[in-house]
């Protein structure tokens, strides 16, 4: 059975690569949101193992998204890797004290983007 993942982040062009990169490894059932104001609605109905969710994104960041995650007993036992172009220490430090499992940079290496999500379904 494929281990299912949801992208949540407003860049298409980077949507579609990582859903590519992501499902190319053949193990892995991708969805996908653009929209960070139906975050919620769409794990929701996905169910997944795992949410990819970018920080940057308008009207809701993900910071909040994530805040939103974690706080519905439902959801919680899911594996958040956050992943943004900002790679300051300090939001590294923000997202793993509000409950992120992993953060990765944006500029993804694809190697890396497929170690860091089997390491969650691992852990």
């Amino acid at each position: 059975m494929a281990n299912k993942i949801v992208i949540i982040d407003d860049d298409e062009d980077h949507l579609t690569l990582t859903r590519k990169i992501l499902s190319q490894v053949g193990h892995f059932n991708v969805a996908t949101c653009n929209n960070s104001l139906q975050a919620i609605e769409t794990i929701h109905k996905e169910n997944p193992d795992i949410v990819l969710l970018d920080i940057m994104m308008p009207r809701l960041d993900g910071f909040s998204v994530l805040k939103q995650i974690r706080e519905n007993k439902e959801m919680d036992r899911i594996k958040v890797i956050m992943y943004s172009a900002k790679i300051f220490d300090v939001d590294k430090k923000k997202v793993l004290q509000l409950g992120a499992n992993a953060y990765i940079s944006k500029i993804i290496e694809s190697h890396k983007l497929i170690d860091t999500v089997n390491q969650m379904l691992t852990s």
